[in-house]
């Protein structure tokens, strides 16, 4: 088995930034400088855990027995390294040929010219993909990411830990913020010590369904280059992560401390926090991170009804390729047995979300254990309640994540107020995706 490199190089996000965009404006809009052939040695890209890692090593090793004129080495880190290190290696010209992508930048990088039009390259099968997948993975008239499968973001409950507080699951058909406040405050008085009732959902993605649950979008797709939310509603997000901190969940300073650590050390990973945020393909690490009966919750919403809460399905990720790739061919025929080989499907399973290609859902079907086959059970059963998904966060908006996390350790610390928050989030986010 090859080895695996780690990612050892890392700008602060900022930085990346700056460094894409100066860098990537000489690659012109959509190339994909062709279907051009090389030597067969191939990068490939992605972040996880290290699950993922063991699965896309034994899918590499699977599809080199299959084309020994290709190699593959596969290039690891954690979610923000993954992106400082993608845009400094796109920004030098030595970008991986197989990009793992991420809704939050496929638009900046197709926008860019950091992206192959994958409409443009021959060996990759798109047949078997109705065209809602793959509208998720467009930019302007090309195709630029092709989607791994749909997920959900969720609150996972510890069962363990409500059973030790001596407490039922919530119903999360009709619970409210007032329950989640209510549910957090107390786990936290039963379960004592060091643990918390609930982890944060303080991200731009627990922001975007805020938002929505008030019929309001983060990014307003009607008028390029603004929010699409009021200042009144994003300001309510921010009071409503100080009525966290002030009630059951952990203090600003745990809240830094584990933004900045790995996923493994988090603290509903490590049976710290009893509520937490995340993406319904991760089940299986948490249950695997904390050895603990891990559960999947809807979002609270405001009125109680679960078509109000906001959520909906989301393209996992994306198989892209760099339009900087001396063997276009070779990575697009990677990308393709990604995309509809049964047995890369097996391996993956639902770790990149329930497969958007059907065939490879089937394929998959007598293969899930427990973990995996929870994840499809629980989004087929949201399905009646999810509203329309967003548009592809827009050219600029890659450095939103990082920045939102900012401004939420601000007001976590009282060094801003939520109306200050708001303010100058909102000029941030604009000046980014104005600029883009």
């Amino acid at each position: 088995m090859k080895k695996i490199s780690r990612s050892t190089r890392t700008l602060t996000a900022a930085a990346a930034a700056v460094v894409l965009t100066v860098s990537l404006g000489a690659c012109g809009n959509g190339g994909s400088g062709g279907t051009n052939a090389g030597d067969g040695n191939l990068r490939f890209s992605w972040w996880g855990s290290d699950p993922r890692h063991v699965a896309n090593q034994e899918i590499i090793d699977l599809f080199e027995a299959e084309n020994e004129d290709i190699t593959i080495e596969g290039e690891y880190s954690d979610f923000s390294g993954y992106w400082d290190k993608l845009a400094t290696t796109t920004a030098g010209r030595d970008a991986p040929d197989v990009i793992t992508m991420d809704e939050k930048y496929l638009q900046e990088y197709a926008g860019r010219g950091a992206l192959a039009d994958l409409s443009t390259l021959e060996g990759i099968d798109t047949s078997k993909f109705d065209d809602d997948a793959l509208n998720l993975g467009r930019y302007e008239e090309g195709l630029y990411g092709l989607t791994t499968g749909q997920n959900a973001y969720v609150v996972m409950a510890n069962e363990d830990l409500f059973k030790q507080a001596g407490m039922e699951l919530p119903d999360d058909s009709t619970w409210t913020w007032d329950d989640y406040y209510r549910i957090s405050d107390e786990l936290t008085e039963k379960l004592g010590g060091d643990i918390v009732g609930t982890d944060y959902g303080a991200q731009d993605v627990d922001l975007r369904i805020w938002l929505r649950q008030h019929g309001e979008n983060l990014y307003n797709d009607d008028e390029p280059g603004t929010v699409g939310y009021s200042p009144e509603n994003a300001t309510a997000w921010f009071e409503h992560l100080l009525e966290v901190r002030d009630g059951g969940g952990p203090s600003a300073a745990r809240y830094t401390e584990e933004m900045s650590g790995s996923f493994e050390a988090g603290g509903f990973a490590t049976n710290r926090a009893a509520m937490g945020w995340y993406w319904s393909n991760q089940l299986a690490a948490l249950r695997t991170a904390s050895g603990s009966d891990v559960t999947m919750l809807r979002v609270p919403s405001e009125s109680g009804s679960a078509a109000d809460n906001g959520m909906y399905y989301k393209a996992s990720m994306y198989w892209s390729i760099s339009s900087q790739s001396d063997d276009q061919e070779a990575a697009a025929e990677f990308v393709n047995y990604l995309a509809n080989n049964p047995e890369a499907a097996k391996k993956m399973l639902v770790d990149r979300g329930v497969p958007a290609n059907p065939d490879m859902a089937e394929a998959i079907a007598p293969e899930l254990d427990e973990n995996d086959q929870a994840v499809v059970d629980f989004l087929d059963e949201i399905r009646p309640d999810m509203a329309e998904p967003p548009l592809p966060s827009p050219v600029g908006a890659g450095g939103v994540q990082d920045m939102v996390k900012r401004y939420v350790s601000e007001v976590l610390f009282d060094k801003l107020t939520p109306e200050q928050a708001t303010e100058k989030m909102t000029a941030e986010i604009e000046g980014m995706i104005s600029a883009g």
